[in-house]
């Protein structure tokens, strides 16, 4: 099951907003999602959007990141 615990990241470290999680016994994968304030006045043009989300999936072949995307899923169901 995801979990989510929020904080603020000051330069490389992060300080706990709240409850901060549970010591892990083992190192585990982690996503940090950062909020980035944009102005509704300003809107993004596709290319714009598209040349941001460059290389967001890394340097996976098509078929390796579908076939993530399957097992994350599956996951997900269990």
């Amino acid at each position: 099951m995801l979990q989510s615990y929020q904080a603020q990241l000051q330069g490389n470290q992060v300080v706990w907003l709240g409850a901060a999680p549970p010591p892990l016994a083992k190192p585990r994968r982690v996503v940090v999602v950062m909020d980035e304030a944009i102005n509704d006045n300003q809107s993004l043009s596709l290319t714009e959007i598209l040349a941001r989300a460059r290389g967001s999936l890394g340097h996976a072949s098509r078929e390796a990141v579908l076939a993530e995307l399957t097992q994350s899923r599956q996951a997900w169901d269990r």
